[in-house]
């Protein structure tokens, strides 16, 4: 018998996202989004800041807020939370954390729920709760009789994160393009 496992894959992500509450974006694209790190249990530690990275990356590029400021505390509550960007000078901040990972290293599924809320640091008022998960599941094996050709492994961890982070930021962006293809056209 033979079996080859394959480093890279194609597998689909699939990813959805629950809003829980949500704002209009339209009054707050001048404002200054302060980003904590997501805080994640202690079996997941080593997931945050790659999770972090992506989500700042994407919120950076694709601009749904004036400026995205890193604030490199772990808050306990949105009262520290409030205060830390206050004191960074934000106008709002996220408050993101890793619900669960598995990283399924190819051969099981790899899944990743997260929640992410953005709240306004002058009102504490909470503007977006959302909630993400992903999972990519690894091809199905093919028995050739004498040979097995592995199937396709499932997307690990830090691509499932990617696909989230694209996800929430055009969630923010789309209204924002609509406007404007809406106030272009006559």
């Amino acid at each position: 018998m033979y079996s080859r496992i394959k480093a890279g894959s194609t597998r689909p992500v699939d990813g959805k996202m629950e809003v829980i509450v949500h704002s209009a974006i339209e009054r707050h694209t001048m404002d200054i989004l302060g980003l904590f790190p997501f805080d994640s249990p202690p079996e997941s530690a080593s997931v945050s800041g790659p999770v972090t990275a992506s989500y700042q990356s994407n919120l950076v590029q694709r601009r749904p807020f004036r400026d995205v400021k890193m604030i490199p505390a772990r808050v306990m509550s949105d009262a520290e939370a409030l205060w830390y960007g206050r004191n960074a000078g934000c106008d709002l901040v996220m408050v993101p954390a890793v619900i669960y990972a598995m990283d399924g290293t190819g051969a099981m599924p790899t899944r990743l729920t997260l929640r992410s809320r953005i709240l306004d640091a002058r009102t504490g008022m909470v503007l977006w709760d959302i909630q993400q998960e992903a999972v990519s599941e690894p091809g199905a094996d093919i028995d050739l009789f004498w040979n097995t050709v592995s199937g396709q492994p499932a997307q690990r961890l830090y691509a499932l994160a990617d696909t989230l982070a694209r996800q929430f930021s055009d969630f923010l962006v789309q209204p924002l393009l609509k406007e404007k293809h809406v106030s272009i056209c006559p």
